[in-house]
């Protein structure tokens, strides 16, 4: 039987704060996967939009939430309420950093980054899960001298916080959603956690248990078991005596790979082949004959549409001089209806290649996808960013921006049954994650 203070701690809330809401994926997806998370604090704000679409329809969908519409670096983080995890998406960008004499360390100007992490050092909170593009892993390029510096200078900032860290990059449709979009999907942890002191133990009982840890291990891997994970590799970060010295001077051959973990600023990491859920397809989204006429096709738009569409190879010069092929491959046209959508770009409703072109099902005619099937391609619900004062170019740009809810649904699944596992500290003789029905 349980004691009372066991009871308590298994129906305790998570408390959670969310920068960069959006339209709120984070915060629907983790309502999705249990009630014991509890968005207590939000913040939405785009600074280069007059009309703060993104944070009206936060807070219409939402209104219990304290959600506010700041710029985030001009926030006292110390205001934000007392949480237990942080989540966000953020943009991936230049993390390098320089010393300014006595004024100690600094990012680049507008780095998101520095404000999660001044949000940590603030708050403290036990875990963090944070979004971000498929490419930080190679950032700044993997025809850059050091690529990956930018998702290894997350690693050692995590590290120098007192956080381990777990990531993997996802695509969503290999986990059965209706999008191929390729994420990085970020898991940290203090040290003082009982999570953290298991992996500490794993990595001294040699590779085969390493190997089955990151099989086992958050984000969303409980679908990998039973899969070979690859060739391992180890990384340390220790050798670097401050972040100045790691911007300055890190370097990896070849980035960062697809999964792996990091305590004490020692990362093994490796590639992996999950194992495929059958991913829902456009059909099943797609509703036939349209009623909306100006999303078909003209003539013009339809030859238009073609020629963006088309493969092309060219030679680009990098700043130092360095030659290298780039090109990019045609796309289909119309897309497939028997698979699932590519990723969602912010400028679907425009004439663009990266939009995409469907034939309606009902009436044969090319057509572009409607908000409210775009809404369904991240698995919101239709008409999750409908308002009277929203284009649908606005609604379009939001979902463009968005994550796939129930994607943060299953690993929202996953942390709240390691977050109990925590309380009840069940770490000792099982470090495995249960299996999760996605």
């Amino acid at each position: 039987m349980m004691k009372g203070k066991e009871l308590d701690a298994m129906n305790k809330k998570i408390r959670v704060a969310e920068m960069f809401a959006g339209v709120g994926g984070f915060h629907l997806g983790l309502s999705r996967a249990s009630s014991d998370f509890q968005v207590v604090w939000a913040d939405q704000f785009e600074p280069s939009r007059k009309n703060q679409f993104a944070f009206n329809i936060y807070k219409k969908n939402f209104p219990g939430t304290n959600v506010v519409n700041e710029d985030i670096s001009l926030i006292n983080k110390t205001s934000i309420p007392a949480i237990d995890m942080l989540v966000g998406g953020f943009p991936c960008q230049d993390y390098s950093v320089a010393s300014t004499g006595a004024k100690g360390i600094f990012g680049k100007k507008g780095v998101l980054w520095w404000d999660i992490k001044d949000v940590i050092e603030a708050k403290w909170p036990q875990f963090v899960f944070l979004e971000n593009v498929d490419r930080l892993l190679t950032s700044p390029g993997i025809n850059s001298t050091r690529p990956g510096r930018d998702f290894g200078m997350i690693l050692r900032t995590f590290s120098d916080l007192g956080y381990g860290v777990t990531w993997k990059m996802i695509n969503a449709a290999d986990y059965g959603f209706p999008q191929r979009r390729r994420r990085t999907f970020i898991f940290a942890f203090r040290d003082d956690t009982n999570f953290k002191k298991h992996i500490k133990k794993i990595v001294h009982l040699g590779e085969d248990n390493i190997a089955e840890f990151i099989k086992t291990m958050p984000p969303l891997s409980s679908t990998l078991k039973n899969i070979s994970i690859g060739e391992m590799s180890k990384v340390d970060l220790t050798k670097y005596d401050s972040l100045v010295d790691f911007s300055d001077n890190f370097s990896v051959k070849r980035a960062f790979k697809k999964t792996g973990f990091m305590v004490d600023g020692h990362i093994c990491m490796a590639d992996y082949q999950p194992l495929i859920i059958k991913s829902q397809t456009l059909k099943s989204i797609v509703q036939p004959n349209e009623t909306d006429k100006t999303l078909y096709l003209t003539a013009e738009k339809e030859r238009k549409f073609k020629e963006l569409k088309g493969g092309f190879r060219t030679t680009k010069i990098s700043k130092t001089g360095h030659k290298y092929p780039y090109g990019m491959g045609a796309i289909a046209f119309p897309d497939p209806l028997d698979k699932p959508a590519r990723t969602m770009v912010t400028t679907e409703h425009t004439v663009s290649r990266m939009s995409h072109v469907i034939k309606d099902p009902g009436n044969g005619r090319l057509r572009l996808i409607s908000p409210e099937e775009a809404e369904k391609i991240n698995t919101f619900p239709a008409s999750w960013t409908a308002d009277e004062n929203i284009t649908p170019s606005n609604r379009y740009f939001m979902m463009g921006n968005a994550l796939v809810v129930d994607l943060v649904k299953s690993i929202g699944m996953e942390i709240e049954k390691l977050t109990k596992k925590e309380n009840r500290k069940e770490y000792n003789n099982n470090y495995k994650i249960e299996k999760i029905e996605h």
